[in-house]
């Protein structure tokens, strides 16, 4: 899937270069950025389950409850994660552990009425300051304070999460662009520029498409009938 979705956006990158009207070289640009998010989340996608999960443990008996629901705000130099646990307050302060990195967070609360509790998260959509982020016992209620690395608005908490709701925004505005079929957003922006160009966009874009098909040797190699020579449903044009 992100091999394919590399292929396309190189090719793109490939007719960008050739196209001298700026109708098409605008077009090819907005085509380039739907592509990359949806590759963005594609590998999102992939890294998640390449990586095996570790089985939380703690070092008793005791039974460990993993905390992932939270309530989220933000300041313009916090991200504020709420997490609901009756009785921390009064829980020794050694009992919560934390470790932070600029892209993580882990924190382990133990021995809270005969249970051991476990947070965490990775892949921020934006950086953290690791030394300057902490957590705080609240009454019935654990606060996780990341501290941006850079002041600002993130509005989503991790990449992936923030990742899917563009896909899924792009694929809204757009049907052909379906992650399912990387090559149809492709195929449906090139046929619709030229159906809707004038005589010389439509010859600036037939031509752009021979230049970059025989610079690859004549095959762009993305298969499905739309890395050969000629762009579908486009009649022959003299050059």
């Amino acid at each position: 899937m992100a091999s394919d979705l590399q292929k396309i956006i190189a090719e793109i990158d490939s007719l960008s270069a050739q196209a001298t009207f700026p109708v098409v070289q605008q077009a090819l640009k907005e085509l380039k950025l739907k592509q990359q998010s949806l590759l963005d989340h594609a590998k999102f996608q992939e890294a998640a389950s390449s990586v095996p999960s570790k089985p939380a443990h703690s070092s008793s008996n005791r039974p460990l409850t993993k905390l992932t629901t939270y309530a989220y705000d933000e300041s313009d130099k916090f991200v504020k994660l709420y997490y609901t646990l009756n009785g921390v307050q009064s829980l020794p302060a050694e009992n919560v552990k934390s470790c932070f990195t600029d892209d993580s967070f882990d924190v382990t609360v133990t021995d809270l009425d005969g249970k051991d509790y476990n947070i965490s998260a990775r892949g921020f959509v934006h950086p953290i300051d690791a030394e300057n982020s902490v957590v705080k016992q609240k009454s019935d209620m654990l606060l996780v304070m990341l501290k941006k690395s850079k002041a600002g608005t993130w509005s989503e908490l991790l990449k992936i999460v923030h990742s899917k709701k563009e896909a899924a925004k792009l694929k809204d505005a757009d049907p052909a662009m379906d992650s399912s079929d990387p090559q149809a957003g492709l195929m449906s922006m090139m046929k619709k520029l030229y159906e809707e160009g004038d005589d010389e966009t439509k010859r600036s874009l037939r031509k752009a498409w021979h230049e970059s098909q025989n610079k690859q040797g004549g095959g762009g190699g993305l298969g499905g009938g739309f890395g050969g020579g000629d762009m579908p449903g486009m009649p022959d044009l003299d050059f």
